[in-house]
């Protein structure tokens, strides 16, 4: 059914979103669209836009079931990426009657609707040396395609876009970036700071991959135990791999006296934001990013960070209150922590106070009013 009744002159919009990514579990990428749907209601009748009908595609319903909370139309999927894209939505496409498919990375390859393609970042041709040749190859091939052939494309900063951009060959204002936002995280903290001689707390949330440079926070809070600092290292993210093997090497290991590392995945939502609220301090070492949802998550929370100033991750300095580091320097991430503790009540009364700012900025409502505009065909202001 549609999200709201169509009065005179408006026209129900029937919007086909590719939701194969629900059928692989919590990521970015589901994040990002199952947010935005689900806001899709609050963000219609505060615009009075046309009215719209949403349907999915995945393998499995109940995948949809459990990141979306209001009400579409089930389309069943099947196949893998070429057949997805050759066949599955394209006669999807055509059973719905679809005015709009929206898809991430890569769009349809045969599509009799507006196709609007979320592209949400290019990292691999910024940092190959991160990615395989293989990897490389396929995506350059297929995204350049559909930022090209797409009649709208999105992304999630304006870093990305100018990436998008200058790889593709495609003019950055007609890229709408559409970005990434935070949902309910209940109230701040006000737990007051304990006296100096308390074990620090440390917080990094991210899947264990080496860009992301775990390791880095691990070396950090033993090289902080080394000068007479008790230190708590949480990292919490989803493990695979070799990287995340010796990362849990690395935790198990033993640690200078005065430090303690625990790996954490698998927890709720809940969870993770009393990890936030416990937490003193923010840690996001990432080598590159596209966004950076983590940070604006424990800015929300009125956490100071300490984060790597490169990429995305750039755009988002005015949004946390803490310190931001070189970031190919590990010693300079070492002193950035340093500065953060040595001024942390002022530090933690700075980012309380900026928290309600952060939250107003990235609601997942105002994300979908930005969305609202491509469905229409035309480019968000």
């Amino acid at each position: 059914m549609p999200f709201s009744t169509p009065s005179q002159g408006q026209a129900t919009i029937r919007v086909l979103f590719d939701c194969h990514t629900f059928d692989a579990g919590p990521q970015g990428t589901t994040t990002f669209l199952a947010a935005i749907i689900n806001a899709l209601p609050d963000a219609i009748q505060r615009t009075g836009s046309d009215p719209v009908e949403i349907y999915c595609a995945a393998h499995d319903r109940s995948a949809i079931e459990r990141f979306l909370t209001v009400p579409f139309i089930y389309v069943p999927m099947r196949g893998g990426f070429l057949a997805r894209n050759a066949i599955a939505l394209p006669r999807a496409i055509k059973a719905t009657c679809a005015d709009v498919v929206v898809s991430q990375y890569v769009r349809p390859f045969f599509a009799r609707a507006r196709t609007i393609s979320v592209i949400h970042d290019v990292l691999f041709l910024d940092y190959p040396g991160l990615f395989s040749w293989k990897y490389r190859f396929v995506r350059r091939l297929l995204f350049g395609w559909a930022a090209r052939h797409s009649d709208l494309v999105a992304t999630v900063s304006d870093y990305s876009r100018e990436r998008i951009a200058h790889h593709f060959q495609v003019d950055a204002s007609s890229i709408t970036v559409i970005p990434n936002a935070v949902g309910e995280v209940g109230e701040l903290s006000h737990k007051a700071l304990e006296p100096l001689g308390r074990p620090l707390k440390l917080l990094y949330v991210s899947r264990l991959e080496r860009r992301k440079r775990q390791d880095w926070c691990i070396r950090a809070t033993h090289v902080l135990a080394q000068v007479g600092m008790h230190v708590e290292l949480t990292l919490v993210g989803s493990r695979s791999g070799s990287y995340a093997a010796e990362i849990e090497a690395q935790a198990a290991a033993p640690s200078p006296a005065g430090a303690t590392v625990r790996l954490i995945s698998g927890i709720s939502d809940e969870q993770l934001h009393d990890l936030y609220r416990d937490t003193d301090i923010f840690l996001f070492p990432s080598e590159c990013e596209g966004f950076g949802i983590p940070i604006i998550e424990a800015a929300a929370l009125g956490v100071p960070c300490v984060v790597a100033d490169n990429t995305a991750l750039s755009d988002l300095r005015h949004s946390y209150i803490g310190a931001a580091f070189q970031s190919d320097s590990f010693q300079d991430f070492v002193r950035a922590i340093r500065t953060v503790v040595a001024d942390l009540p002022a530090q933690r009364i700075q980012a309380r106070a900026r928290a309600p700012e952060v939250r107003h900025a990235y609601r997942w409502v105002t994300v979908a009013e930005q969305m609202l505009p491509l469905f229409q065909g035309r480019i968000a202001s």
